[in-house]
């Protein structure tokens, strides 16, 4: 059975998907929001494999950086935990902040193909990490996302008034106490943990082929 939450709580990763609109089961990130535990599906992700790439990916990034002369601060000393005035929780950690003449640059580790919300979870964290963060006071701030065909560089302009009003919104639509609409889809429930008990309307199978043929062509 799942357990509700004290106050909201939500994960970076849990809005980037939702704001480039790669994901549109809202309800899916209400419910983590609200809910701590829940009987959660096994899945057929390669955990350990994963973590293998992606630290060897940040090690190596690592190594480079230093080798430039930047100070590097990597993942678990970089999570932050921001609470905001109507209690709700955003956390996230950032795989990367480095340090150089005054400059501060946040970085991401993608080890997948380049999709629109990384760009977004480097924003948000350019946005959330400097708050209350005394490495960052004074620094100019940038963001990157780095992949192992290369980099792509985010300037802090890019955390402008709109990109804040659309996560505002977000945040407090998935940590607000009404639940979300849900979108139970395929490409999205096969990869959802929630589980039936929690989810009556999830989709555990693919659809049957659009395939037809036409006289029209």
């Amino acid at each position: 059975m799942s357990v509700r939450r004290t106050d909201p709580y939500i994960w970076v990763t849990w809005l980037t998907k939702l704001l480039a609109g790669e994901s549109q089961c809202e309800w899916a990130a209400w419910f983590r929001a609200h809910h701590s535990d829940y009987d959660r599906l096994p899945s057929d992700f390669d955990l350990a494999a994963w973590t293998v790439e992606h630290n060897e990916l940040v090690q190596l990034r690592r190594e480079q950086l230093l080798d430039e002369g930047w100070q590097v601060y990597v993942e678990d000393e970089n999570a932050f935990k921001r609470i905001g005035k109507t209690g709700i929780v955003v956390s996230g950690k950032p795989d990367i902040l480095s340090l150089r003449d005054g400059k501060a640059v946040i970085e991401d580790c993608k080890t997948g193909r380049p999709r629109t919300s990384d760009q977004l979870q480097v924003l948000v964290y350019m946005l959330l990490l400097p708050i209350g963060d005394p490495r960052c006071v004074g620094a100019k701030l940038s963001g990157r996302v780095t992949y192992r065909s290369g980099g792509m560089d985010i300037p802090a302009g890019s955390v402008d008034a709109v990109f804040r009003a659309k996560f505002v919104e977000l945040v407090q639509r998935i940590g607000g106490e009404k639940p979300l609409p849900k979108n139970p889809v395929w490409s999205e429930c096969r990869w959802c943990d929630i589980g039936p008990a929690d989810c009556l309307y999830r989709v555990d199978q693919p659809p049957e082929s659009a395939e037809a043929q036409t006289d029209l062509f």
